[in-house]
């Protein structure tokens, strides 16, 4: 006869248990293997759009901000090639951008060094500037939102989680955030990944197996703010504060707080090395000096200096970035802890840091589109969280041909609306990347050993990179209608360490032009600017006059179109992009200007 145990007869109980819970929900909710089949159908099918959708914006999502051109491709590009623009801020004396944030995608580019070292293929260096877009930007995004995708589906429901992943994937916000290299993009990555994990915990027990879930999630927000921006350590508060309530006085607390104890003196570490070692200066910590200079800067300094902005610049970047998923979000910031069954989930998961975050930054003078990154996949969560419990109200009051029905009315709109917004600003803004390809094909067609000065006058601002220049190509400014700071040249033919810690003359906090940034025009050997009529009193440089003639000691030698921002007036075809075919009901207005590179005739 066979002995049944103790531990056997528990574990019986527990399978029957089990089962009945099953069958109670099976009876209560009808069939759920076929919803269940499609659901992760559907899941699957957004996985693989995400992947395609972040390779895509790698690949030709533009440029929105002169910022991270010059404060961030510069000078990565002086790291890997040797030579960059260096703004103020990189100076030893403000020392407000952080070394350690780029290193890291230099690191990244080892494959595509070792590629080109074993096969002897000559890379050009704009291949570069795509690799770390695709794989270190948009490719690390795109990870740390299907992680928080996956979490999603475990500890909400499997409908939440395809909704977050189909209103992310689609959000123009998105598209330009995750391929962007700045901090604030880099911020609202690892706060993605970071929800993913706090989401792990916030319904659990306290059990020891909240531990590695909630230590990772906090160093998640730590590496946000310590390595990207430090203000997006305000995100991860909620997070901290709930785990001290809720695991207060029990061992897992105690483990979380010994092991939070031993990473954040690791994190600041190497911060203070990395950064203490390239100014030159002891005890370097870059993350402080940023609150010093937003927040208690000089008269005259600060960033206020730049602009202002009211309080609905946020409200119309946001419905521009996300149209109705904005709508969604903040509506179910106040609303998802009171009607979501998950409500701690829901409450800490999203709604506190979307609410945190908002207060702080739409108080603030100065605002800037890529100030709300850190928060853009949160939008998402909580816009999902609340569509899905919407969505189960409307199914139980209505008959399923309507909610039906609904669901795609949704879909559509949403996916027509958000691809249409992507694809125009590709279609109005990409010019400057398409066109900055041709100073590769005209080094390998006619090499040169000399410097090769390539100018920019009134569109300095949407110059890509010089990971776009040959070797011996230079970016060099010339006299424009721009009266500010204009960024300088980091020092070449020295180390990194020697060119990071000098101090330049001629650089200034206040955004105070310096004449010393600009060249004579008759030094140039290319030329970049549209075709727009120049400010003949601002000393603008004119190759092409109003009749569109060229100058005859000029050629041009690429083109593309680009936005005039001087038409004003509401426009459609500035914010969606509308096809050809369309033109008889959307009458088509000039709104483009061309974008050109003109090269010097010989003489």
């Amino acid at each position: 006869m066979k002995h049944v145990t103790q531990t056997e007869t528990k574990s019986e109980e527990v399978e029957i248990v089990e089962v009945q819970a099953s069958e109670a929900n099976f009876a209560q909710n009808g069939s759920l293997e076929r919803p269940s089949l499609v659901l992760c159908l559907v899941g699957n099918l957004l996985m693989l759009l995400i992947i395609a959708t972040r390779v895509y914006c790698g690949l030709y999502m533009i440029i929105s901000d002169c910022d991270e051109t010059y404060n961030y491709w510069e000078p990565l590009n002086r790291i890997f090639r040797g030579f960059g623009k260096q703004t103020w801020e990189y100076l030893p004396a403000w020392a407000i951008r952080s070394y350690a944030y780029l290193i890291p995608y230099y690191l990244a580019l080892a494959p595509l060094r070792d590629f080109a070292h074993l096969t002897g293929l000559v890379i050009p260096p704009y291949v570069t500037f795509y690799f770390i877009r695709v794989v270190a930007l948009a490719g690390f995004c795109a990870f740390c939102e299907l992680s928080l995708y996956r979490s999603i589906k475990r500890n909400l429901a499997q409908s939440t989680a395809n909704w977050y992943l189909f209103f992310s994937t689609l959000a123009p916000g998105m598209a330009h955030a995750s391929a962007a290299l700045l901090p604030s993009s880099f911020a609202m990555s690892w706060v993605t990944w970071g929800t993913a994990s706090a989401l792990e915990v916030l319904s659990e027990a306290n059990t020891l197996a909240v531990v590695g879930p909630s230590v990772h999630a906090i160093f998640c927000f730590l590496v946000a703010g310590l390595f990207g921006w430090p203000f997006a350590l305000a995100i991860g508060v909620p997070f901290g504060l709930f785990t001290l309530r809720a695991r207060y006085q029990t061992p897992p607390l105690t483990r979380i707080v010994f092991s939070c104890w031993a990473l954040l003196p690791a994190l600041v570490l190497v911060l203070l090395l990395v950064d203490s070692y390239f100014y030159t200066r002891p005890m370097l910590f870059v993350p402080f000096n940023i609150v010093l200079y937003n927040v208690f800067s000089r008269q005259g300094e600060g960033p206020d200096i730049f602009g202002v902005e009211p309080f609905s610049y946020y409200i119309l970047n946001l419905a521009l970035n996300f149209n109705v998923v904005f709508v969604l979000g903040y509506v179910g910031a106040v609303l998802n802890p009171y009607i979501c069954a998950h409500k701690y989930s829901a409450a800490f998961g999203s709604s506190v840091p979307i609410l945190v975050w908002s207060f702080i930054l739409f108080r603030q003078p100065h605002k800037e589109e890529r100030f709300l990154y850190p928060i853009y996949t949160l939008i998402c969560l909580s816009a999902a969280v609340f569509f899905s419990e919407t969505l189960k109200l409307v199914r139980r009051w209505t008959p399923r041909l309507i909610s039906r029905i609904l669901v795609l009315l949704s879909v559509a709109l949403y996916s027509s609306v958000s691809v249409s917004r992507i694809l125009a600003l590709v279609h109005t803004y990409s010019a400057p990347l398409t066109t900055a390809t041709v100073f590769h094909d005209i080094a390998v067609k006619s090499p040169s050993s000399t410097i090769q000065n390539v100018c920019v006058g009134r569109e300095w601002y949407h110059f890509p990179s010089s990971f776009f220049l040959p070797d011996n190509y230079r970016l060099r400014f010339v006299k424009s209608g721009f009266d500010g700071l204009l960024p300088g040249d980091f020092a070449e033919n020295v180390t990194l360490r020697e060119a990071a810690s000098v101090y330049p003359v001629g650089m200034n906090s206040k955004n105070q032009f310096d004449a010393g940034k600009v060249i004579p025009f008759d030094h140039c050997d290319f030329y970049i600017d549209n075709t727009a009529q120049t400010n003949a009193a601002s000393g603008e440089p004119q190759i092409v006059d109003v009749r569109g003639t060229i100058d005859p000691a000029w050629e041009q030698v690429a083109c593309g179109s680009i936005a005039d921002p001087s038409q004003q007036g509401f426009n459609v075809r500035r914010m969606l992009y509308v096809p050809q075919f369309m033109d008889r009901w959307i009458p088509a207005k000039e709104y483009l200007m061309d974008y050109c590179v003109f090269k010097k005739r010989p003489c």
